[in-house]
């Protein structure tokens, strides 16, 4: 599955179980301005939260 910005950018990739499997600096950067995010096949919001927890500090290092 990919996640994209508003702008229909890829940003990420993830599995159907939605673990992060590329795209983890990226996904930090967006985070970071304050990017929505949407999962692209659905067009529905992408929980940061969710991510940011799985992953801890690796995410916030690289941002």
């Amino acid at each position: 599955m990919k996640i994209v910005d508003e702008d229909g950018e890829i940003i990420a990739t993830a599995s159907d179980e939605h673990t992060l499997i590329g795209g983890h600096h990226r996904l930090a950067v967006a985070a970071s301005l304050g990017k929505k995010l949407f999962w692209r096949d659905t067009g529905e919001p992408v929980k940061l939260d969710n991510f940011f927890k799985h992953y801890g500090s690796s995410l916030r290092h690289t941002a």
